[in-house]
């Protein structure tokens, strides 16, 4: 952290010496710390040279979360931009196990670190976006596949300095910037692979927050989120009430951004069935569809089911373990 390794009382190694003995055994390794900390510390930063001032930036083995907005609203309290980037990189590495998990990624499998930025004024945003991105989006945006990188301003009339928003956020948008990048740096979700680019950045979202908040498109067009981000119970009726009609065919075509709030919350639960009944062929999966293999054709091979099949055995397991009704939650 950049905000610790300035202090002047520990230099980032977050402990100080006793002024009651000579020292023990972990005096050294506090000024192996102290030294390391600060040699990261001057290490030259684009992002610095860019906007010439120093930006305040947490990184962690897969993360490096940086910006410059102060002060967020929580409720009636109010979260320091230093804490928010502390979160981010908190409940991103969260995702990074999981997804370590799910797809046997290690750090080497990924050629750079996701970069995640938070801003206070609209005007660093445009900067950042139009030099980084190659972009001119008002509200947030991401870079995915090579070098992934996301850049959001936290004022805007979409997210309006409200810290947990803006948390999840960056959370959800760890979730594409790991999948985009891991083994080959690719992004499927423009190129038939939606649903499983939009499916699993639900899934890491919700087992994190317990409830999904976030659109893999443009946020202010979803202003009211579907099921109220709680997607389980919604599932289960829509999926008993279609009358069976198949899904999976047109879902597993399309592209992330033309799939509408309903379409995401199908993905999510079956990407959510994938990760619970088939989570050994999460890696086979991704790796295919970044090679463009149709899913048909995955299926049979991994799964031994057609589409078909793998509709009926999604269904059937939704039926089996989705709730009826949301169970009710504390305010």
């Amino acid at each position: 952290c950049s905000i610790a390794a300035e202090c002047k009382s520990c230099a980032g190694a977050l402990r100080v010496d006793c002024t009651r003995c000579d020292g023990g055994p972990d005096s050294q390794a506090v000024e192996d710390r102290r030294t390391e900390v600060q040699a990261w510390l001057e290490e030259p930063r684009a992002l610095d040279d860019f906007l010439g001032v120093p930006i305040p930036r947490v990184e962690t083995e897969y993360l490096m979360v940086e910006g410059d907005v102060e002060v967020l609203r929580e409720s009636k309290k109010k979260v320091t931009g230093h804490e928010l980037l502390h979160r981010v990189a908190r409940d991103g590495e969260k995702v990074c196990a999981m997804v370590a998990e799910h797809f046997g990624a290690q750090r080497k499998d990924y050629r750079s670190p996701l970069k995640l930025w938070f801003w206070e004024k609209a005007e660093t945003h445009r900067k950042v976006m139009g030099h980084f991105l190659g972009s001119g989006s008002a509200g947030d945006f991401k870079w995915l596949g090579k070098e992934p990188r996301f850049s959001v301003h936290c004022a805007d009339s979409t997210f309006q300095s409200d810290a947990q928003s803006i948390h999840a956020l960056g959370v959800h948008n760890i979730g594409h910037m790991l999948t985009s990048s891991v083994f080959t740096e690719m992004w499927i979700g423009d190129m038939g692979g939606g649903w499983f680019d939009s499916g699993s950045a639900h899934w890491y979202e919700e087992s994190v927050f317990g409830r999904i908040q976030h659109h893999c498109i443009d946020e202010q067009v979803y202003a009211d989120s579907f099921a109220n981000g709680y997607w389980r119970a919604a599932i289960r009726k829509h999926l008993d009430r279609d009358g069976g009609a198949a899904i999976l065919p047109a879902l597993t075509r399309m592209q992330t951004g033309a799939m509408t709030a309903q379409q995401q919350a199908l993905a999510w639960s079956f990407f959510d069935w994938l990760a619970s009944q088939h989570p050994s062929h999460l890696k086979d999966i991704l790796q295919g569809l970044k090679k463009r293999t149709p899913e048909r054709d995955l299926f049979q091979k991994l799964l031994t089911q057609n589409m078909r099949q793998v509709e009926d055995s999604w269904r059937n397991w939704v039926a089996e373990t989705y709730p009826k009704k949301e169970p009710r939650r504390r305010r």
